[in-house]
C-alpha cells in the first residue's frame, strides 16, 4: 500500500506541474517549429461573448477564407482552475490554416466557480457557436467538440449527458463529433485507491468537484454513455498518466456496446502535454488522426 500511495503522491506532483506549465502558456510555448504569425496574417474574432459575464465567457474565433467549413470548439486544460483560451491560439490558428473554423472559448474557473459552471460554460459556447456559424461561412451541422485534458472531460461529458444542452434547446445530436485528448472520463475515486479520481483527491484537482465522490461520479463521461452518444474519438499519450488509457478503453467498450460509434489512439512516445502539442506537429501521428476523423464527419 505505500508504494501505491508514493506512485499518487509522485502523479498529483505531475499534474501539479502540468496545471502549473499550462497558466505558463507551454502550448503556446511549444509551438517552436511553427512561423510566428504576422499580424495581417490570421483572419480572427476576438473576444467574442458567448454569454453575459466578462471575459470568462468570450471566446475567440479562427474561421478559414472558405465556405461550408466545419468548426471545432477546442476547451484548453488546467485542471479546472486555470488556464486561458489564448494559451492555445495556435491551435486556432493551425487548424484554421488547414481549412477549418476553430473556437477557442473560456470557462470560469475554480476555486472561485465550483462544476457544473464549467460544463455549462462549455455548452453555452458550443450554442452560441452552432447558432452563429453558418453567419461566418460555416456549416451549423458540423460543430465538432475536442478539448485536452480538463477540456476534454467538459467536452465529452456534455456530449454525454443531455442536460447541459438542454437547458439550451439543444441535444447531443446536435453535436457533429467530439474528440477528447488525453481525457480524464472517470472522475470518481475506486475503492482500490488506483483511478484518476483518487489521484485528484490526492491534490487540489477534487477541489472543483467539493471533494464529493459522489458528484465527481456525475462528471465522468464514462457514466452518461447512451446510443445517443456523437461519434468520439480519444487519443492518450503512451507515456501519458498511466490510469488514463485503461479508462479511454473502457468507454470504447461501453460506446460499442450502446451502438455508438467510439475510437482510441495511444499516442506513440507522448505524454500528458506532448499530445496536445502534437496538433502544432506536421504530419503528427495525433495530427493526422484528428484530420481524418474530421474528414469523415457528417451533415
Amino acid at each position: 500500500m505505500q508504494a501505491w500511495q508514493t506512485k499518487v503522491a509522485v502523479l498529483s506532483l505531475a499534474i501539479v506541474v502540468f496545471l502549473l506549465l499550462q497558466a505558463l502558456g507551454t502550448v503556446r510555448g511549444q509551438g517552436a517549429k511553427t512561423p510566428a504569425k504576422k499580424a495581417s496574417s490570421v483572419k480572427a474574432e476576438m473576444d467574442v461573448p458567448y454569454a453575459d459575464g466578462g471575459d470568462e465567457h468570450m471566446l475567440d474565433l479562427y474561421p478559414p477564407d472558405k465556405k461550408g467549413f466545419t468548426t471545432v470548439v477546442f476547451t484548453f486544460g488546467g485542471g479546472w482552475h486555470t488556464g486561458s483560451r489564448k494559451a492555445v491560439a495556435p491551435i486556432g490558428e493551425k487548424l484554421q490554416a488547414l481549412g477549418y473554423g476553430c473556437a477557442l472559448p473560456s470557462h470560469r474557473l475554480s476555486p472561485q466557480h465550483k462544476f457544473p459552471a464549467q460544463a455549462e460554460d462549455i455548452a453555452a459556447a458550443f450554442a452560441w457557436v452552432k447558432t452563429n456559424i453558418a453567419a461566418r461561412g460555416g456549416d451549423p451541422k458540423r460543430v465538432v467538440l475536442m478539448g485536452h485534458s480538463s477540456g476534454a472531460q467538459l467536452s465529452l461529458l456534455i456530449a454525454a449527458d443531455p442536460r447541459y444542452l438542454a437547458k439550451l434547446k439543444l441535444a447531443p445530436a446536435d453535436i457533429a463529433a467530439v474528440i477528447g485528448l488525453s481525457a480524464p472520463v472517470d472522475l470518481e475515486p475506486r475503492k482500490d485507491g488506483k483511478g484518476f479520481g483518487n489521484s485528484l483527491m490526492a491534490g487540489r484537482g477534487a477541489d472543483v468537484f467539493n471533494r464529493d465522490a459522489t458528484i465527481m461520479r456525475a462528471a465522468s463521461p464514462l457514466n452518461h454513455i447512451t446510443k445517443n452518444l456523437p461519434p468520439v474519438l480519444l487519443i492518450v499519450g503512451e507515456r501519458d498518466f498511466p490510469m488514463l488509457e485503461g479508462d479511454a478503453k473502457a468507454f470504447v467498450e461501453k460506446a460499442t456496446a450502446e451502438k455508438s460509434r467510439a475510437t482510441m489512439m495511444a499516442a506513440k512516445n507522448r505524454d500528458h502535454m506532448g499530445v496536445v502539442r502534437a496538433l502544432l506537429e506536421d504530419k503528427s501521428d495525433v495530427l493526422e488522426s484528428v484530420l481524418r476523423f474530421l474528414r469523415e464527419v457528417k451533415n
